[in-house]
């Protein structure tokens, strides 16, 4: 039973308030009558709007039976092959922690952009940082893309959502002396050359860590990166790095020497000490236990804060020494374009959205060495 319909036309299609009070709506198509349900004249209308351009796309019909659970599940299972461990990893974690236990019942075919945005709050309600939330949009967002252009969904709705605000945490510029007096006060000698070797190289911790001797160029002195360090089920693995302008060749200045000659004498003197307990799973690693093992990134990084904190030094992330390089180069008159290519960034303008914070000091520090280059000798 139903009331007057509405004024509310769309097309071929009209929308009326039921007895019981919700929506109906119907839409006639090249002769074939749909009809939607709702408990709102808005969503309604939304429902019949994604009838019609679906008929009019000739897509097939969308599943109105399967769930976001299900299609998520179906949907890693699909980008196992094509992602590196660590991302499919991540993005289970991200799917089987977060996105499922919220929306995981909602049926794929009725999930509204206000569903998604409920998660977020309750997600950060909960304590999940924005960032996090902003990660678990983007792999929703991701996850509803390849729905959409399969035809299972007619439009992704994560990207109707509402962005999560993240606060863009400003980064440290450290002059070269203050570079030079955080990695004096490092105590332990393996600690210290893996932070030279940071500041020095701007590589990323894991392309650190993924480091073998054969990388190495002695004569022609430079680094050539290809791979990097992950722990994987428990395992240590080395995996290609995450991107074609991530394999790149970095020139050694000779601190960077140094600290790999110190490296591999100090190596040769743990393998001596180690004998038969010497074991080294992945052959040929830079950076290795006192038996040969790889080096563990998060021991690493809690070693590095408390090596700041015993010296009375601002704390920072160890991937800060990364970003430490970059803003010397800057600050040193590189050019971007050389810059995003010693990062392994994908393009320019990545290279500088990342380090635009930093301009005003180095546009400074560009104007008082133009000073000094101007000043008149006595």
């Amino acid at each position: 039973m139903s009331t007057k319909p509405s004024k509310r036309v769309m097309g071929r299609g009209t929308v009326y308030r039921r007895a019981n009070g919700t929506w109906a709506g119907e839409i006639t198509v090249d002769g074939k009558r749909s009809t939607a349900y709702a408990r709102t004249q808005a969503e309604c209308v939304d429902k019949l709007q994604v009838l019609q351009a679906q008929a009019a796309g000739g897509l097939p019909a969308v599943d109105q039976r399967g769930t976001v659970a299900a299609y998520l599940t179906g949907w890693l299972e699909t980008k196992r092959p094509k992602l590196r461990p660590a991302t499919i990893a991540r993005y289970r974690g991200i799917v089987e922690g977060q996105i499922i236990p919220e929306l995981g019942r909602v049926k794929l075919a009725k999930l509204q952009p206000v569903d998604v945005d409920r998660m977020l709050t309750r997600l950060q309600a909960q304590g999940l940082s924005p960032r996090t939330a902003s990660h678990v949009r983007a792999v929703l967002r991701a996850a509803l893309g390849t729905a959409e252009r399969r035809g299972q969904v007619v439009r992704n709705v994560a990207t109707l959502s509402e962005p999560v605000r993240v606060a863009k945490v400003p980064l440290r510029i450290l002059s070269p002396d203050a570079a030079w007096g955080l990695l004096g006060a490092i105590q332990d000698p393996q600690l210290q050359r893996v932070a030279t070797l940071a500041v020095h190289s701007g590589l990323r911790q894991g392309e650190l860590l993924g480091l073998v001797w054969s990388d190495v160029d002695w004569e022609g002195g430079q680094l050539h990166v290809s791979q990097a360090l992950q722990r994987i089920g428990g395992a240590y693995r080395l995996v290609e790095v995450k991107s074609g302008s991530s394999r790149r060749a970095v020139p050694l200045t000779p601190a960077a020497v140094d600290v790999l000659a110190a490296e591999r004498e100090a190596q040769a003197e743990a393998r001596d000490r180690a004998g038969s307990r010497w074991h080294e799973p992945i052959p040929g690693l830079i950076f290795t236990t006192a038996t040969g093992q790889p080096r563990n990134g998060t021991t690493i990084t809690h070693q590095f804060a408390d090596a700041l904190a015993a010296a009375n030094l601002a704390p920072m992330p160890f991937h800060d020494l990364r970003h430490a390089f970059a803003t010397l180069m800057f600050a040193s008159g590189v050019d971007s374009g050389t810059v995003s290519a010693l990062m392994g960034h994908s393009s320019v303008s990545l290279t500088m959205s990342t380090y635009a914070g930093v301009a005003p000091s180095l546009k400074r520090q560009a104007s008082d060495r133009l000073a000094r280059l101007l000043t008149r000798p006595g």
